[in-house]
């Protein structure tokens, strides 16, 4: 019973995070579906859960992305199944890329307490990568937007890239200190 709760809680967290992440970048720069933006900070956010928690924040990541794309971005253009198989891809990319970098012993994130920030920074960009282009294939295949290539992935690239790093260094600076002020 307890694991059940323990996982519920991880995954109420991961959509939590994902969320605030969300509304925090609508509110610092905006977003467009066609030109994204270049602060993408729910990259990060998803990187963060999947490095504390593992893979079994999955299900509260896609929910938070869903929720997000539906209600905060109206990112679909009135297409449902590109809309969700977006959302989808952009939960699961992450995973992907670590999956990638741990078979390839390129890096080891298992113990968050090990990791070399050089390889969470690799990690960012190599996500932020494989993130545009998922997105550039599925929303180009909807029909729906009119989308440049270059700028399309110039923005969601750097975006991406420039999110990651602000959201992860932010929490590994700012979470010491409130852990730390809260103890004493």
């Amino acid at each position: 019973m307890e694991s059940y709760k323990e996982l519920v809680t991880n995954n109420l967290i991961a959509f939590a995070a994902v969320f605030l992440a969300s509304i925090a970048m609508i509110n610092l720069s905006g977003y467009d579906i066609e030109v994204g933006t270049y602060l993408y900070l729910p990259i990060g956010a998803k990187i963060l859960v999947f490095l504390l928690f593992g893979r079994q924040v999955l299900i509260g990541v896609i929910a938070s992305c869903i929720f997000c794309g539906v209600v905060l971005f109206d990112s679909w253009g009135g297409n449902i199944v590109f809309g969700a198989i977006g959302a989808i891809a952009g939960a699961i990319i992450p995973l992907i890329s670590i999956w990638i970098l741990e078979n390839l012993k390129l890096a080891n994130y298992s113990e968050f307490k090990n990791i070399n920030f050089r390889h969470i920074l690799f990690l960012i960009f190599f996500t932020a990568i494989l993130h545009s282009l998922s997105r550039f294939f599925i929303y180009a295949k909807s029909a729906v937007f009119t989308i440049n290539p270059v700028d399309f992935l110039s923005h969601y690239i750097v975006g991406d890239i420039i999110g990651g790093i602000v959201v992860i260094w932010t929490i590994l600076k700012v979470l010491p200190y409130v852990v730390s002020a809260a103890k004493a």
